[in-house]
């Protein structure tokens, strides 16, 4: 057995993609697993540790496992999905096919464009490259008198990190400071329509809040808004230049020629425990240690500074695809008692999943629970720090946006609006049942 895992991973290593050429995922496929003992769980983590598998969706007996698997490993891994009667389909025959599809067709959308010379010219149903979202931030802040733009810190390349606070009047019943709302897309570089949900919701929310919307204007006199479309811009541009399924930040780990940390497996919270590895090749790479990057590090310094200031952060959101659920804490272990705040957080989440299903019936719908519990255990994640961590947030949550594997991570622009709107709904009801129940 130590042998075949010994040739399996010198297979893998020869057919990784690398930064040359763009013909990264020839011949890859992905595979969905039927798993229904957590012995197999365990087995395919240990897998993966030792051979850098890419799983789309983490070993789990309580979802379907999809992962990416390379050419060079294909027959051997089939044989020893065989050899433990792990039943598999190939859900897609050759990944390069479908990543030049998705790229050709998100360009030709931008192409088909006349450009953007202002925001009213930005078009919230195609994807956009880091710069023209960092673009948006600073139009949106220029329309509204109560938004502001600010750094929010400087990824490992050098880039500046666009965010906006969202501060309208405040309503006669709300605090004095109003409490933070924070939601965050693009931690993982793949997940490209995070930050474009994270664009529409906020767009729509401050248009509608200009038009006397009851709902915006409720929500907006009662919380301050603090909004990181695009974290990740290092490995975000990456994936629109060399590697589409690119998912990690691109610091370098010197010694070990593999590039990138698993940012949401970085954060101070239970960090280095179950569900992420020490292998700095590993797709979810803990770090060296915690809050090792300059993006989980300007995440800790925002709310230090928050803190420092007396503010209350309320509710802590990171958005991500694929799947559709909304997770709350814990992430880090199924076998510790859930937060005093559980029900609280489970409650909220029950009214953001009813809303986000009412809105297009989306196929599976939106499921909420307990992370670990929900799908599977990982430490160091965004939730947990969200919780446990500095933010101090009570409704802290990591939501998968569509879908439930038709696409993945290469989901057509075309659902982008219907994403958009149904997460417009749930911020909204999450929001109204914050305000209606523990504000």
């Amino acid at each position: 057995m130590k042998l075949l895992v010994s040739l399996l991973l010198l297979a893998l290593l020869n057919a990784v993609p690398t930064s040359e050429g763009k013909e990264h995922y020839r011949g890859f496929q992905l595979w969905r697993l039927t798993v229904e003992s957590e012995e197999d769980v365990r087995w395919l983590q240990q897998s993966a540790g030792k051979m850098s598998m890419d799983f789309w969706t983490d070993p789990s007996t309580v979802r379907p496992v999809d992962i990416m698997i390379p050419r060079g490993m294909l027959e051997e891994f089939g044989r020893m999905l065989d050899g433990r009667d792990l039943s598999y389909r190939v859900l897609r025959s050759d990944l390069q096919k479908d990543v030049d599809n998705s790229i050709n067709e998100a360009k030709m959308k931008k192409t088909s464009r006349m450009g953007i010379a202002a925001l009213g010219d930005f078009d919230y149903t195609i994807y956009h490259e880091f710069p023209e979202i960092q673009q948006w931030v600073a139009d949106i802040a220029n329309e509204y008198d109560f938004v502001q733009n600010f750094t929010f810190g400087t990824t490992y390349e050098g880039r500046s990190i666009g965010a906006l606070e969202i501060s309208a009047p405040r309503g006669n019943s709300a605090k004095d400071p109003k409490p933070i709302v924070y939601f965050e897309g693009g931690i993982h570089a793949r997940e490209w329509v995070s930050p474009a949900t994270v664009i529409y919701f906020t767009g729509k929310l401050l248009r509608n809040y200009a038009a006397g919307d009851q709902d915006a204007v409720r929500v907006l006199e009662m919380f301050d808004l603090h909004i990181i479309p695009s974290l990740n811009g290092d490995g975000y541009i990456h994936t629109w230049s060399d590697e589409r399924l690119w998912r990690k930040s691109r610091q370098p780990n010197p010694d070990f020629g593999c590039i990138g940390t698993d940012l949401n497996r970085n954060f101070n919270a239970y960090w280095g425990m179950n569900g992420a590895s020490p292998w700095p090749c590993s797709i979810v790479f803990r770090g060296f240690t915690p809050m090792n990057n300059p993006e989980t590090q300007a995440i800790d310094k925002h709310f230090q500074n928050l803190n420092d200031m007396g503010r209350e952060t309320k509710v802590f959101i990171d958005w991500h695809s694929y799947s559709q659920l909304i997770l709350a804490p814990w992430s880090y272990s199924t076998e510790v008692a859930l937060p005093p705040e559980s029900e609280k957080q489970l409650a909220a989440a029950a009214a953001m999943a009813a809303a986000m299903n009412a809105t297009n019936s989306v196929d599976g719908g939106y499921i909420h629970g307990p992370s670990a519990s929900t799908i599977y255990e990982a430490s160091g994640a965004s939730n947990d720090y969200g919780y446990a961590g500095t933010p101090a947030a009570t409704y802290t949550y990591v939501v998968e946006l569509r879908d439930t594997g038709e696409y993945g991570f290469l989901l057509p622009p075309d659902q982008i609006e219907p994403t958009g709107e149904e997460s417009y709904d749930g911020v909204i009801a999450l929001l109204n049942y914050i305000i209606d129940n523990d504000y």
